[in-house]
């Protein structure tokens, strides 16, 4: 293998290797995201759930 060759494959795998851990890390703040909308949604859901069971209004917002 030639020194050119040589710098073409380190600079590709180099590339590769960043393009790697931008996917990781995108899918990582993904999997983030998606867990915070299912806590909000259960929240949300908890929260209609009290409201319709009370006979009388309850103070939810703190």
């Amino acid at each position: 293998m030639s020194t050119i060759s040589g710098i073409g494959a380190t600079t590709g795998l180099l590339a590769s290797v960043v393009k790697s851990a931008e996917t990781k890390e995108a899918i990582e703040v993904a999997v983030l995201k998606k867990g915070q909308d299912v806590a909000k949604a259960s929240g949300e859901a908890a929260l209609n759930l009290i409201e319709s069971a009370a006979p009388q209004k309850i103070d939810v917002h703190v």
